[in-house]
């Protein structure tokens, strides 16, 4: 899968820092996932353009796991830990490098608490402070994302079946996951790399540019709606030519063991290639290599 996995030289206080990730990492599951694995991508691949998911409006149904949808305007954070956390939340595709006076305006922290906050996730690399005064996303993102990636049974067992789909199906195979009003690219297979289509991993779309995963990542994660009932009965939705007039996509749920929504996997192609009926089947193979990974299409035990 698409991820780098070089190791950045630790600082010593990271190797601690590391060890309490990993047993954090058991609670968090998928949702500590994807937090570093968008400050990968946003790190890894622009230098100057750097970004990180917004952990504080990700939406995620998993049992024992939910991460809160913070408003700062109502009740800034108030540990260390949290602050901490939520600044770096502030990070986005579209705000990838900070002011300290936006930092604290968004986060309802005074500017004193906000600076210390900052020259702390500066000195563990999680920051990097610019020559004109900045912030932007630091290598320790990298480094913890790439041992997230080699020690999480999930990410495992989703590419698993990405692979063995992709491979069956000829065509682009991923895993998103929704992150407040975006779509973030968890997995995707490494050997259809269509680039009128490439998402990386890491990357995110909008949701409102439409596409098959937007639609079904909304259905079971907005009210109900009739047609999103109707996305949710069928358990798939095709999409042909919302995001790219020459593309055909399909989404289906996965869904845990335990019947806990994760997110969405999609198969994407020409459309002049694919009708309805092939990628509705193309969507039982993928159903087939999730089961075999312990993974599902349906609430229904």
């Amino acid at each position: 899968m698409i991820l780098a996995r070089n190791g950045i030289e630790a600082h010593p206080r990271l190797e601690i820092l590391g060890r309490e990730l990993g047993h954090l990492h058991a609670e968090a599951g998928i949702g500590g996932i994807v937090v570093l694995l968008r400050h990968c991508f946003l790190l890894f691949h622009s230098v100057k353009s750097v970004s990180m998911i917004k952990t504080t409006d990700l939406i995620h149904v998993k049992t024992g796991f939910t991460i809160p949808m913070t408003n700062s305007a109502v009740r800034p954070p108030s540990g260390v830990l949290e602050r901490g956390l939520f600044l770096l939340s502030l990070f986005t595709q579209q705000h990838p490098v900070r002011q300290l006076r936006e930092l604290s305006a968004e986060s309802g922290l005074d500017k004193a608490t906000t600076l210390r906050a900052l020259k702390t996730l500066v000195a563990w690399g999680y920051l990097e402070k610019r020559l004109d005064g900045a912030y932007s996303p630091g290598p320790a993102n990298l480094r913890m994302a790439a041992i997230f990636r080699q020690t999480s049974n999930f990410v495992h067992r989703i590419e698993s079946a990405i692979v063995a789909t992709s491979g069956q199906v000829g065509q682009t195979t991923s895993f998103f996951v929704r992150s407040n009003s975006e779509r973030v690219c968890l997995a995707r297979d490494n050997i259809h790399r269509d680039f009128r289509y490439f998402i990386e991993v890491g990357a995110s779309v909008p949701l409102k540019d439409g596409g098959a995963a937007a639609q079904l990542l909304m259905a079971y994660t907005e009210p109900e709606t009739p047609e999103r009932a109707k996305i949710k009965a069928a358990a798939r939705y095709i999409s042909r030519g919302e995001r790219n007039r020459h593309l055909a996509s399909v989404a289906i749920p996965v869904f845990e063991g335990d019947r806990a929504f994760l997110g969405t996997l999609t198969i994407t192609g020409m459309a002049a290639d694919l009708d309805d009926e092939t990628l509705i089947r193309f969507s039982g193979m993928a159903s087939e290599e999730l089961a075999r990974v312990g993974l599902f299409t349906s609430q229904k035990h």
